[in-house]
């Protein structure tokens, strides 16, 4: 017994073959670890592949049934974009259903499409003696999206304050306005003052609206799509090299004239003229004393003047006379005749300039200015209209390159409507354009280059004289709005990087009546999304 006894604790003491061991007793976790894990990679990649099928099944179904399909016709799409997106679990004969379904209070807006397959993963056919069911889900939405075709438009991609409202201006421009701006408060009204009837505000961003200015208006915020309608338009050019100039005239101002004459007398006593003078005028009333002429006024109408004409009198006085008398007693004459002018209808009529197509290196106005039809390029300078001038052009188009910039200021009379595709397709004989840029030019009456600088001063201070038909684009400017302006054959349109609106502005008559906007920022249509 002791010999047994002192074996026993031998063997206790001997740890030798130990993780021998454990080895064994874990062998089963590690066996089933790894085959859990060969059976998952495999599961995952059947399902990623058939959820990849059936998101593009749920899309395609959701296209067609959008676009008017009707019937089974919408499962047949949905069938042909599963089948084409599966490779490695084609082989196990999936199943796919399609359907249409609810969703977020519609009614059958939405397809739905299921796909299942029936599996042998090692691991679990050996353990759960089994085969395994893949299954999957997608779900996607059929909507229609309107197109919008604002007609104040901030291009710039990103950045607050693409289009913003300052100082409370009266905005009444139902055509709507847009920003393609992605980023929080791209649409901005500060102040608390102003009304704003745009029709519609459509932003790839958010809108800021501190004081519900827009709440009669439709506004859509995180639009989809929202772009730059001309960004690949390229500018023409003219080179024709040209100096603004305007008609000299001598004599611009015109009035009537009135003439008014007068006659006094002077009398003096004396030996002679000399010493009668000395001594001073007398009263004197007797025989020889010379009656004042009392002609009427005589008015010369339509008298011109080099410079404003002022009333005035001019007054002439004559040499002494003797009319009685002798020696010491001689009586001495002298008559002054007196002259007034004054004037009425007084007219001044400016110099004006007719001006030819070609490239100007400022076009800063200083008469009344006519244009002839064509393409203006203003190279760095400024398109600039002060307030005492006009400027009237039909059939044009200004190209802005290096720089230039606009600055029209409250009072100035404009009237400027852009090319039409025909003008266009004359002004370019040579070189020709094709008819097809000719179309795409056509109504743009201010083209800022893409490749140009811009300008953070550009400004339109307009009035009810302010007649500007057509599009002003200008991708790299900020662009203040004052005043009122107007579109009275053709809609105006103003796209510009940024839009900032001020107190003054009164954006009420963009459109003449019956006419609208027909270019558009956001393109409708069928919008289809996964949400499920």
């Amino acid at each position: 017994m002791n010999a047994l006894k002192k074996f026993c604790k031998s063997i206790r003491r001997n740890t030798s073959g130990n993780a021998a061991l454990l080895v064994g007793l874990g062998m089963p976790v590690l066996v089933g670890g790894t085959g859990y894990a060969v059976d998952t990679a495999q599961w995952y990649l059947y399902k990623r592949e058939l959820q990849y099928a059936v998101d593009q099944a749920a899309l395609a179904g959701a296209w067609a049934r959008g676009n008017g399909d009707t019937g089974t016709g919408y499962q047949l799409r949905a069938a042909q974009e599963f089948d084409d997106n599966i490779s490695v679990t084609a082989d196990y004969t999936p199943v796919d259903v399609a359907s249409l379904a609810d969703w977020d209070g519609g009614t059958q807006n939405s397809v739905v499409v299921t796909a299942t397959i029936t599996v042998d993963l090692p691991f679990s056919q050996l353990v759960l003696e089994r085969p395994t069911t893949v299954s999957v889900r997608s779900q996607a939405i059929y909507e229609t999206v309107p197109a919008y075709n604002p007609c104040i438009l901030a291009v710039k991609p990103s950045g607050d304050k693409a289009v913003w409202f300052n100082g409370g201006p009266n905005v009444n421009a139902a055509c709507g306005l847009g920003a393609v701006s992605d980023s929080d408060d791209a649409v901005t009204i500060t102040g608390s003052s102003g009304t704003y009837d745009v029709g519609f505000v459509v932003t790839a961003g958010t809108v800021l609206d501190r004081h519900d200015g827009f709440a009669n208006s439709d506004v859509v915020e995180n639009a989809e799509g929202v772009f730059d309608p001309f960004e690949d338009l390229v500018p023409p050019n003219n080179p024709n090299t040209q100096t603004l100039s305007c008609g000299a005239t001598s004599d611009p101002w015109t009035a009537d004239e009135t003439e008014t004459v007068s006659v006094t007398y002077s009398y003096y006593q004396g030996r002679n003229a000399s010493q009668a003078e000395r001594d001073g005028t007398i009263t004197y009333s007797g025989t020889g004393t010379s009656t004042p002429p009392n002609d009427p006024p005589t008015t010369n109408v339509g008298l011109t003047y080099s410079s404003e004409p002022v009333a005035n009198t001019q007054s002439v006085t004559g040499g002494l006379y003797q009319i009685a008398g002798s020696g010491r007693d001689s009586i001495w004459e002298q008559a002054t005749t007196t002259t007034s002018y004054t004037y009425s209808n007084v007219v001044y009529s400016p110099p004006t300039g007719t001006q030819q197509p070609g490239t100007y290196a400022d076009f800063d106005l200083a008469c009344d200015t006519t244009l002839a039809g064509g393409i203006y390029v203003i190279d760095g300078g400024s398109l600039k209209v002060n307030a005492s001038y006009s400027l009237t052009g039909n059939g044009v188009m200004f190209v802005l390159k290096n720089g230039a910039d606009i600055q029209i200021n409250g009072g100035a009379a404009i009237n400027l409507s852009a090319m039409t595709k025909n003008e266009l397709l004359a002004a370019y004989s040579v070189p020709a354009i094709s008819s097809d840029a000719a179309e795409e030019l056509a109504g743009m009456l201010i083209f800022e280059d893409p490749d140009s600088a811009g300008s953070d001063t550009a400004r339109i201070n307009g009035n009810a004289s302010t007649s500007l038909n057509g599009t002003i684009y200008m991708p790299n400017s900020a662009v203040e709005l004052l005043g009122s302006m107007s579109g009275t054959s053709a809609c105006l349109m103003i796209a510009a990087g940024e839009i900032q609106i001020g107190g003054t502005a009164d954006l009420s008559t963009f459109c003449p009546p019956g006419e609208e906007i027909d270019t558009f920022s956001v393109n409708g249509g069928t919008r289809v999304r996964l949400v499920a």
